[in-house]
């Protein structure tokens, strides 16, 4: 087995904060542990093309995207897998249905996002628009379906999430419920936005099958595995780990399941989560 630790870190709420900034001691303790011989994943619910240039350069080992449904290893790409096409068509007839109007899909080529997450992204201080991001967003309504196929037949991406407006048709559990046969759905991000958001997996698939399959690839006992997470969505990641750390700003109630709880992002939780776990 390979030595040193793989360590795992979620972007939002984790690495970088509300702003999309990763504190300088964040930053520091990262090439320290790397300069000390351990491995740093991000392990996100962003696709590829979604996370920012500034934070790839960073210069960590790997990434894992898409809420663990691809993982890469600078230009290899370790596994990929995608949303069957079934399933999307099954969660846009439901979309509908409930009126539930902003949501996206997100794969290695980009975010196909219909009307309403349009308006959402030019409504807020978002990537939108800017020269780092902007080929990679492309309206649902501007895709060419042809005629005896379906949207799911023509889109290749590998999650989904959604957010409902301020008095939602159906609530989180309905739509976890309704969806079961196709997705595993977990809280998403938006919870100061939205009631009712979620992030739609792969059945089988998530961050924690991705911590668990990048370890065995890189020849690493799960046992010398960490992960560092925030919110619901990183649940299956941090249970998966050999060793689990729950930020000091952690939602959804993770830090109970956790092995302990580090400080706030603004308070250098990942600098004193390395110094504790002996990675600086």
């Amino acid at each position: 087995m390979t030595s040193g630790k793989l360590v795992f870190l979620d972007i939002d709420g984790t690495l970088a904060d509300e702003h999309h900034i990763v504190p300088d001691s964040a930053q520091a303790a990262c090439r320290q542990a790397q300069r000390n011989g351990h491995r740093l994943f991000i392990c996100t619910g962003r696709s590829l093309p979604k996370i920012e240039r500034g934070i790839l350069d960073l210069g960590f080992d790997g990434v894992v995207s898409s809420a663990g449904a691809q993982a890469n290893v600078g230009d290899t790409v370790l596994f990929r897998h995608l949303v069957p096409a079934e399933a999307i068509d099954a969660a846009m007839t439901y979309f509908r249905r409930h009126h539930i109007e902003t949501y996206q899909w997100q794969g290695s080529d980009g975010m196909y996002i219909s009307e309403g997450y349009l308006h959402y992204l030019k409504a807020g201080q978002t990537a939108w628009g800017s020269d780092e991001f902007a080929r990679y967003w492309h309206l649902i309504d501007d895709v060419d379906v042809p005629d005896g196929s379906t949207l799911g037949q023509v889109l290749h991406t590998s999650k989904g999430s959604y957010m409902t407006g301020p008095d939602p048709d159906v609530t989180f559990e309905d739509v976890k419920r309704d969806l079961s046969p196709w997705f595993v759905l977990v809280h998403g991000s938006y919870d100061r936005i939205s009631p009712n958001n979620g992030e739609l997996l792969i059945n089988g698939v998530d961050k924690g099958t991705a911590v668990r399959d990048v370890a065995a690839a890189l020849g690493y006992d799960i046992t010398d595995t960490i992960a560092v997470g925030d919110s619901d969505n990183d649940t299956a990641m941090l249970k998966a780990a050999g060793t689990s750390v729950a930020m000091g700003n952690a939602t959804h109630g993770i830090e109970r399941f956790c092995d302990w709880q580090t400080t706030d992002i603004h308070d250098d939780g990942i600098a004193n989560a390395f110094r504790r776990l002996g990675l600086i």
